[in-house]
This record gives C-alpha cells, sequence and structure tokens, in this order.
C-alpha cells in the first residue's frame, strides 16, 4: 500500500539525502514502527511549493473501536 508525505519546503529540506531522511522518520512516526519503511518517490509541487514523498508500508489501518487496528 502506497501513502504520501507532505514536507514543507524549507532551506534546509533542499537536499535530496535531507528529504529522504525527513520523509523515512516521518513515515516511521506516522506507521508507529522502527523498521525500514521504502521511500518509493519524492517529488516537487510547483504549485503549492511543498514536496511529497510517497512510501510503501505493509498492511492498511483498519479502524475499529476508537483505535487503529492492522489486519491480520
Amino acid at each position: 500500500m502506497l501513502k504520501a508525505l507532505v514536507i514543507l519546503s524549507n532551506e534546509r529540506s533542499q537536499d535530496m539525502g535531507a528529504l529522504l531522511a525527513i520523509a523515512r522518520a516521518e513515515a516511521q512516526k506516522r506507521e508507529h514502527t522502527h523498521k525500514h519503511l521504502k521511500i518509493r518517490s519524492i517529488f516537487y509541487c510547483p504549485v503549492t511549493k511543498v514536496f511529497v514523498a510517497l512510501y510503501e508500508c505493509s498492511k492498511p489501518l483498519k479502524q475499529g473501536a476508537g483505535k487503529d487496528v492492522r489486519n491480520e
């Protein structure tokens, strides 16, 4: 399953290595894991002036009882 992150542009986020590190850290935080998540693509959107990072996670989240539960 692919998901996207939006990264606001500033002077520190112009380097591709820094963008990759930010995308990995934010994806791990979002998925509540410490395992390596694959960043598939990072691109710049000139209309909104932000970077968008696409990453791959293994299982989609299922909503249930007020908390997120992984599908089995």
